[in-house]
Order: structure tokens, then C-alpha cells, then sequence
């Protein structure tokens, strides 16, 4: 699988709804994509993450069926984990770090963020709690 493989919405269907140009990965290939992570040691993937996501440990949990946790590491370093898998240029920051560049392919970083925080989202998963009350104002 390689992101070339992934389907794409037509550019007719495309100007009669709001679909999403690439559609997210399937369960299988989440599953299989994360199994190919070698969840590296000081990983050069988290050190050209902006946000420096633990991005071998949120893999490592698609692969082992946590989605919610995968989800929560996300969420835990950048809030906006959902969209960024988006719009990120992985290809530059952290596939282009993947040590997998040497020998094969990058692993899929952008797409299995994306599969997680979807999950997440789409089966209204609560990642985060508020905190005790404080006395203090957000914004007044």
C-alpha cells in the first residue's frame, strides 16, 4: 500500500458534496501500516514533529487495538491532532525523518493519525475531563 494506492473522490463528485478527497484508511490498513513501525528508540520521527508527538507509541496502540489511547497520546501534544493530519506536509517533517526511508517506504505517519483521531471523533470518545474549579477565569 502506498499513498499513490489510495482512492481519491472524483473531481465531479467532489463539486456536489463535501467529501473528503482521499478517504482514511480502513481498519486493515491501519492495522497493517502500524505494524510496520519498528517503534524506534529515540525516534527521528517525534524530533521533526512541531508539535512532538509520541508518534511510535500512537502507532504502537492502533496496532494493539487501543484506538482511544492512540487518540489520546494525539490530543495530549497537539489539540488539533485531527486537523493536522490533514494538512501537515508529513512527507517533509516526520515520514520524512522514517528510518524505513533507508530500506522501503515511510510509514504512513499523517494517514494513521488521521484513522485514530477519526475514531475518536466519530464514536464521541471523551479523551480529556475538566479540571477542578479554581476560582480562575479562562476570559473575562
Amino acid at each position: 500500500m502506498s499513498k499513490g494506492n489510495i482512492s481519491k473522490i472524483s473531481y465531479e463528485d467532489l463539486q456536489v458534496n463535501f467529501q473528503e478527497v482521499h478517504p482514511g484508511l480502513t481498519n486493515q490498513e491501519a492495522v497493517e501500516e502500524s505494524n510496520r513501525c519498528l517503534y524506534c528508540y529515540d525516534a527521528p520521527c517525534i524530533q521533526a514533529c512541531p508539535t512532538g508527538i509520541d508518534i511510535p507509541a500512537f502507532i504502537k496502540k492502533i496496532a494493539s487495538g487501543n484506538l482511544k489511547g492512540s487518540a489520546k497520546t494525539i490530543m495530549t501534544a497537539n489539540p488539533i491532532g485531527a486537523s493536522c493530519s490533514r494538512v501537515c506536509p508529513t512527507e517533509e517533517l516526520c515520514e520524512g525523518a522514517c528510518v524505513l526511508n533507508h530500506s522501503t517506504k515511510p510509514i504512513m505517519i499523517g494517514n494513521l493519525q488521521r484513522y485514530a483521531t477519526d475514531w475518536a471523533i466519530r464514536n464521541e470518545q471523551v479523551l480529556f475531563h475538566a479540571g477542578e474549579k479554581n476560582g480562575k477565569a479562562v476570559a473575562s
